[in-house]
């Protein structure tokens, strides 16, 4: 059976397990500590499996991922340190090791993220004007689901428990500026893996929205 299962899909597969797992045991509350250590190896994983299946190792692809987790990281840290982009919030543990009391993983949480909602708009059009617009949309409303479920799990925390609507309009312009560079590039991205890593997100977190 499995003989018949492309290397690709396994891959995804492998991916929809771990989530459906990360699901089920961030639902559970006796199981949430222990899921939650995993979180860095989720974040590596996903990033993995996007490379994977998506078998671009060109250097100019990988210039362009290296801008991506670098202006993703650095906004983050940014906006950390003066508390001026996103409003003011710090990060918790389990996103794991810090430089500038912000995790290096984040850069890869943007990496991906801004990799796949480029690829799954580009699978409707090549115009750019689009690529740009409806992925930083896209990366926007997911954040919408991500802060509540990220406050109560300990990713971050923000000052008085109150989101700031400057925090999601510093995501879309971050996201906007990246996806530009992105179009700029014109990368090679496999529509197929775009649309598991963003299903997956807005799955994840639409869940645990209503559920923690």
């Amino acid at each position: 059976m499995l003989k018949n299962i492309s290397i690709e899909n396994r891959w995804i597969g492998l991916l929809f397990l771990f989530y459906f797992f990360g699901i089920l045991g961030m639902c559970l509350e006796f199981f949430r500590p222990y899921f939650l250590l995993f979180t860095p190896f989720n974040l590596l994983l996903t990033l993995f499996v996007f490379f994977k299946v998506n078998k671009e190792y060109s250097k100019k692809f990988f210039l362009l991922s290296f801008l991506i987790f670098l202006i993703g990281y650095a906004v983050e840290a940014i906006g950390v340190a003066t508390g001026v982009l996103f409003g003011s919030y710090a990060y918790g543990s389990p996103f794991g090791f810090k430089v500038f009391e912000t995790p290096l993983l984040i850069g890869v949480n943007w990496l991906f993220l801004s990799l796949s909602t480029y690829g799954v708009v580009e699978f409707f059009t090549k115009k750019g004007i689009w690529l740009i617009l409806v992925p930083a949309f896209l990366m926007t409303a997911l954040d919408f689901l991500i802060e509540p479920v990220a406050m109560k799990l300990g990713f971050w925390g923000w000052e008085n428990d109150i989101i700031p609507l400057q925090n999601y309009g510093m995501w879309f312009l971050t996201s906007l500026v990246i996806h530009a560079i992105t179009f700029g590039f014109r990368p090679k991205i496999n529509s197929k893996i775009s649309f598991v890593i963003v299903a997956v997100q807005f799955l994840f977190f639409g869940i645990l929205c209503l559920v923690l």
